[in-house]
């Protein structure tokens, strides 16, 4: 499947693979959603999840799910305790029920939003919160809308990827995700991006990807790049990538990674 035309692709896709599916994953997940989230006002699903489908349909995803609520941080907290969610590292809740692993966060606890780095009212405001700008999507679970930024569906058709707000609470977790993306997908870094792993990927940042990728489980690849010099390289070359492109979608779990 290729990357939606239009939003309203996006929004069908989504709402498919939410409302229709009668898969028992699909089934188990609409309950949860139902069970915990619908009873607030707003709820929206934002990034991975929605990205990936956006991209390459259903069997593009193969993640967790993370969902901000216009709701008051106390309402959301109360939620959160009873139903056993435990705090995740960037102020949010998580938790594992019938096989799905869901983030969530009030909208003004977001990091963003507390940082002061975006005024963050609604929902709508998260597409100037993200990372990556590829992430700047959400899916509006009540009214059943996408929301993102008019030229998204360009920039992933074109692939390319870039920064939306460079102040994040991970700079190094960022640069492995954008090593990953660029890789595995074979997307052309914006002029943000460039600058940030130019910054970024150097001696240090390089054996602290290596750290990461072995922190989180994964068959250990980026140590075949050998150096940060190298590596940057291949971040920044297409034909190079060619050479390891198949290798390196069957290192990671394609066509949806880690968000």
């Amino acid at each position: 499947m290729t990357v939606a035309a239009e939003q309203r692709i996006v929004k069908r896709r989504m709402d498919e693979y939410l409302w229709w599916e009668k898969s028992a994953a699909n089934v188990r997940l609409r309950s949860l959603l139902k069970r915990h989230f619908l009873d607030f006002e707003r709820v929206a699903i934002v990034g991975g999840m929605v990205r990936d489908i956006a991209r390459a349909g259903g069997r593009g995803f193969h993640s967790d799910i993370d969902l901000v609520i216009e709701a008051p941080a106390a309402a959301v907290a109360e939620m959160a305790a009873k139903n056993g969610a435990r705090r995740n590292q960037f102020g949010g809740y998580s938790f594992v029920e019938e096989g799905w692993k869901l983030d969530f966060w009030a909208l003004e606890t977001t990091w963003a939003a507390r940082e002061g780095h975006v005024e963050v009212k609604c929902l709508e405001d998260i597409t100037h919160c993200t990372f990556f700008d590829w992430d700047a999507i959400l899916y509006d679970l009540k009214e059943r809308k996408v929301i993102c930024g008019d030229s998204y569906l360009d920039g992933v058709r074109r692939g390319k990827m870039d920064i939306c707000l460079l102040p994040n609470p991970s700079y190094l977790g960022n640069l492995y995700r954008a090593v990953q993306r660029i890789l595995a997908w074979d997307l052309e870094p914006g002029p943000k991006l460039r600058a940030f792993i130019e910054k970024h990927l150097d001696d240090d940042g390089f054996q602290g990807l290596i750290r990461e990728e072995s922190k989180r489980g994964k068959r250990t690849f980026l140590p075949m790049f050998g150096d940060a010099q190298t590596l940057r390289r291949f971040l920044a070359s297409k034909d190079d990538r060619t050479r390891i492109a198949t290798v390196y979608a069957k290192q990671m779990s394609l066509p949806g990674i880690a968000h």
